[in-house]
């Protein structure tokens, strides 16, 4: 089942800002990510439109232009969020969803300033950028990296913990099987050296290239 957690927030709350820096370090962690922008608006292609006679008859459609893809199906009863992410992110481990405060869903909520202790449910973190930490829900501004680690945690168990390869400053993408195979050949060959059987703490490996065929 694909775990799907929602960003809410009033208006101009800053909930778009936090989706991407999420999007962003889960992409750096290893997490396979959608995304979905929940919106009051009219979304689809207007009636008298060759695809919105398409979409009217509840049939998929896809407009195919120079800088991309957009698919459009009109609601029905199984638009769900769930519904929406097995079709269009169905290899996706966590889908962010962008607004849906109304939603049964599990909630970062993202506060504006001043604003008293939200009561929708589900909500298991709260979003600060002042820096108001007033409970244990909360992060601020600069803790997104944090909140990735936990939303991971969420996919992967509480024990997560990532293996990751960098190539100068940018990630190397890895499948799941791939990361736990480097891990684990890595922890086993440091097992054997003293001190290498400290497992709690954060392993950093560096290979300089610039030696590489010098004896």
């Amino acid at each position: 089942m694909i775990t799907i957690v929602a960003v809410s927030g009033n208006k101009n709350s800053g909930k778009t800002t936090l989706c991407r820096k999420l999007l962003s370090e889960l992409e750096v962690l290893g997490i396979r990510v959608g995304y979905i922008k929940r919106t009051s608006d009219e979304v689809l292609s207007e009636k008298g439109t060759d695809t919105g006679s398409v979409s009217e008859m509840c049939i998929g459609a896809v407009l195919w232009g120079r800088d991309g893809l957009r698919n459009e199906l009109a609601a029905s009863q199984e638009t769900t969020p769930s519904f929406i992410a097995s079709i269009y992110f169905p290899d996706s481990e966590l889908v962010i969803l962008e607004g849906g405060k109304d939603l049964a869903l599990p909630k970062i909520w993202v506060r504006t300033e001043g604003e008293e202790q939200p009561q929708y449910p589900g909500i298991f973190m709260i979003y600060d950028r002042c820096g108001n930490k007033d409970s244990g829900l909360v992060y601020s501004g600069g803790e997104e990296k944090e909140m990735a680690v936990r939303l991971a945690s969420l996919v992967r168990g509480k024990a997560y913990r990532s293996a990751k390869i960098y190539f100068g400053d940018r990630p190397l993408p890895m499948k799941d099987f791939i990361a736990d195979f480097v891990r684990g050949s890595i922890m086993g060959m440091l097992a054997s050296l003293k001190g290498g059987s400290k497992t709690d703490k954060t392993i950093r490996i560096y290979l300089d290239s610039s030696t590489e065929g010098k004896k």
